[in-house]
């Protein structure tokens, strides 16, 4: 019975798991879960969860989110009257030129004044109102916007962790065929010394084995490279990355259905879209807020106080003041001015509308071509996996025809080379199937805003 060398594993499972075709099914309902929870790989859903606590994208975002909140909250006291207290000690002297006639100075006089100020605006014309709901919808466009980065890191996360994992496993293709290949070059030895082999047989396996290794130093440089990446994007530095790609993982299954819907449906849940069109709504809002300025403004004013020569004096009877009264205020000479900030509203609105409609057909472009993208992904997954099964039992064939003298060294090598270029190929393909995976869940908005 021969000693095989070449014991070559089937990827059977990676057959058994991509062998149907992938299927969409079409429901316009969000998903409940994130993207990364329906993965099943929970490394990668820990690793996605602290970037979203630390990444410092997320943290400019939130920051900027703040700020939304707090002019929305600034906006909204327009609605309360302004008061303002005030207090003033004057010493005054009047010239000869403020009183006629007078032929010697007046002496110093003393003011003091103590009191309030308030001011109400009545806003018969909503324009207090648009501008705070103008700022309500720049808050959820922040939110949303919130949303957006959070979405955009999770599936950058993903995307290299797949790659990392990814070159693991041609790593791991790589080393497992070398180990056969110095197998084989011991064998070519062993016959040459034993006078059944020829020199060229050892070279040529010593050729073989030579250029398998020479992948090793790219992918290893590659896998430090994405481990650093991913290190970065949780928050921490190029060389504290989590414990957990220190070892060796596979890349998840592949799922065979996608559950999406219509893309012009499905953008709608994007929360880029949503960004967008809470944009639009709110330079809406800002244009009617300005063409309010055409109007006039009816506001109720008052101002109460004492006011005495002597500070002791202030409260006493007499010292009392009083004015209150409606106070209407009309742009009749700054027509101008109001209507150049009304022009400059408009074409903040017209911007905003061109950027929704820009970034609803470039959702609808994106998840298309993603679902043609995964779909032929995946397809291409599982007709390597066949590949792989059939340069396995080629490879396992040919050493067993050297070995019974049946054929030359040359068809084994062949056989090796093909093998070794199929495991490649399919590696890759895998990573790639699975970046094309994120792709479409990034597409769809899923893990996005759940608002």
């Amino acid at each position: 019975m021969h000693n095989r060398i070449l014991s070559f594993a089937v990827v059977a499972m990676v057959s058994a798991s991509v062998g149907v075709p992938v299927s969409y099914a079409q429901s316009v309902a969000a998903p409940s879960r994130p993207f990364w929870q329906e993965i099943g790989d929970s490394v990668l859903s820990g690793l996605i969860v602290e970037a979203q606590r630390a990444n410092n994208d997320v943290r400019v975002v939130e920051a900027r989110l703040d700020a939304a909140r707090a002019s929305r909250r600034l906006a909204a006291f327009d609605f309360a009257p302004t008061v303002t207290a005030t207090g003033s000690a004057l010493r005054t002297r009047q010239s000869f030129a403020q009183v006629p006639g007078l032929t010697s100075p007046l002496p110093q006089q003393d003011l003091y004044d103590v009191g309030f100020d308030a001011a109400w605006e009545l806003d018969l014309f909503g324009r207090t109102r648009r501008t705070v709901n103008a700022n309500g919808a720049l808050v959820e466009s922040a939110e949303y916007s919130v949303d957006d980065v959070q979405l955009s890191l999770a599936a950058e996360v993903a995307r290299s962790y797949f790659e990392f994992r990814g070159a693991q496993q041609q790593l791991a293709v790589a080393l497992r065929n070398a180990d056969v290949q110095r197998k084989t070059v011991q064998l070519t030895q062993d016959r040459l010394t034993a006078g059944r082999g020829t020199a060229f047989d050892v070279e040529r396996a010593r050729s073989v084995l030579q250029l398998t290794l020479a992948a090793v130093p790219t992918l290893q440089s590659q896998i430090a490279t994405d481990r650093n990446r991913i290190a970065v994007l949780l928050g921490r530095s190029a060389t504290a990355a989590p414990a957990e790609l220190m070892t060796d993982g596979p890349l998840p299954r592949l799922p065979d259905s996608v559950a999406i819907g219509v893309p012009r449906d499905v953008v709608r849940h994007r929360p880029d879209v949503l960004a967008a069109e809470r944009q639009l709504a709110a330079q809406s809002l800002s244009l009617g807020a300005s063409r309010a300025d055409y109007l006039p403004r009816v506001s109720l004013a008052a101002s109460a106080g004492y006011t005495a020569n002597r500070i002791e004096s202030l409260t006493r009877t007499g010292t009392s003041r009083l004015l209150v009264g409606p106070v209407v205020s009309f742009p009749l000479l700054d027509l101008g001015r109001v209507r150049q900030r009304v022009d400059v509203a408009q074409s903040r609105e017209n911007e905003a509308q061109a950027q929704y409609t820009a970034t609803v057909l470039r959702a609808i472009e994106e998840t298309e071509s993603a679902k043609v993208t995964y779909a032929r992904a995946h397809e291409r997954v599982a007709i390597l996996a066949e590949a792989v099964a059939s340069s396995t039992h080629a490879a396992e064939l040919a050493q067993e025809r050297f070995e019974a003298g049946l054929t030359d060294f040359l068809q084994v090598l062949d056989a090796q080379r093909t093998l070794l270029d199929a495991e490649n190929q399919l590696a890759t393909a895998r990573t790639a199937a699975a970046t094309a995976l994120i792709a479409l869940y990034k597409a769809v908005g899923w893990g996005g805003s759940s608002r």
